[in-house]
């Protein structure tokens, strides 16, 4: 009996043994999830540091601004249009200066164009700037070069001749102080009727 309570803590010691050493043992391949991760596997988890991206740069298109125009279009040819119209008739339709007075010539330079007769058609209709460019400025000389506001008598004071008059008249508007029957003959009564009739009536 005693022999064999002694072959028995001789297996018991044996086993334990046996399992001390299995805990003690190295295992040739660990599990990954007890083993640390090695630098690369850190690397790879970590977010990588990298450059700051770029700011993306944005084009600017500044729109050109539309082109303005101080008149209706034209419609066609001056070439094609009837006789007998006025300066206003061509302004109005669109019509530059330019085939104002290509219109004028064209159909006999008619004195419904040029009421003042002194060779310069629609010179109160179209702007002042534009007629004055045509001429080199032969518009803008003799009796224009006064102030506005002033009487026939006035004028005729300052040696204005009646054609002069005319002119001034029709540069300042056709003012009804200087046709105060409104008839469309300024300065009837302080010009001599010769003067008056030669330049209306030649």
């Amino acid at each position: 009996m005693a022999a064999l309570g002694g072959v028995a803590v001789g297996v018991i010691l044996v086993l334990l043994t046996w399992l001390l050493v299995l805990m003690t043992k190295d295992d040739p391949a660990p599990k990954a999830a007890d083993t640390p991760p090695s630098a690369p596997a850190v690397a790879a988890q970590a977010p990588a540091a990298s450059a700051p991206a770029p700011v993306p740069t944005r084009t600017v298109v500044v729109p050109k601004p539309p082109v303005k125009t101080t008149t209706a279009p034209a419609l066609g040819d001056v070439r094609s249009l009837p006789a007998g119209l006025f300066c206003r008739d061509l302004d109005a339709r669109g019509y530059s200066y330019v085939a104002a007075i290509d219109y004028w010539r064209m159909h006999g330079q008619p004195n419904q164009m040029d009421a003042d007769r002194n060779g310069i058609p629609c010179e109160t209709v179209y702007p002042r700037s534009d007629v004055a460019a045509y001429w080199n400025g032969r518009v803008i000389s003799g009796a224009v070069y006064w102030t506005a506001g002033l009487f026939c008598r006035d004028l005729a004071a300052r040696g204005a001749s009646y054609a002069e008059a005319v002119r001034y008249w029709w540069y300042y508007g056709m003012p009804d102080r200087m046709d105060a029957d409104k008839n469309g003959i300024p300065c009837e009564t302080v010009y001599s009727s010769v003067a008056v009739n030669s330049f209306w009536y030649p």
